[in-house]
């Protein structure tokens, strides 16, 4: 009968430090950051400081904005002053690129 606890017993502590592992691993399976709610009224364009397009497996398209006092905010890509943003950064930085 001892020879059939060993063995019972080094199963289920593998069992439960693999349990563990897992738990405690980072998730790296999804998208680090997604939107769900938009910002509802217009940011000012000059206190932007750069904005970002969230990942494809995100369920909502949408774009990260970053103020310079360190806000982040969710904007709907499809309104006109969320794309006027993307253009005027976009220009700023083929700029500073030549």
């Amino acid at each position: 009968m001892m020879m059939m606890k060993n063995p019972l017993i080094l199963v289920t502590c593998v069992l439960l430090l693999s349990a563990l592992t897992v738990l405690a691993s980072d998730n790296t399976f999804g998208p680090a950051e997604c939107c769900f709610k938009f910002v509802s009224r217009e940011l000012p364009k000059r206190r932007v400081l750069r904005y970002e397009r969230t990942d494809r497996l995100c369920p909502r398209e949408a774009v990260l904005i970053t103020m310079k006092n360190g806000s982040v905010y969710c904007a709907n890509p499809d309104e006109q002053w969320v794309k006027n943003i993307m253009a005027a950064k976009g220009k700023a930085k083929a700029k500073g690129a030549n």
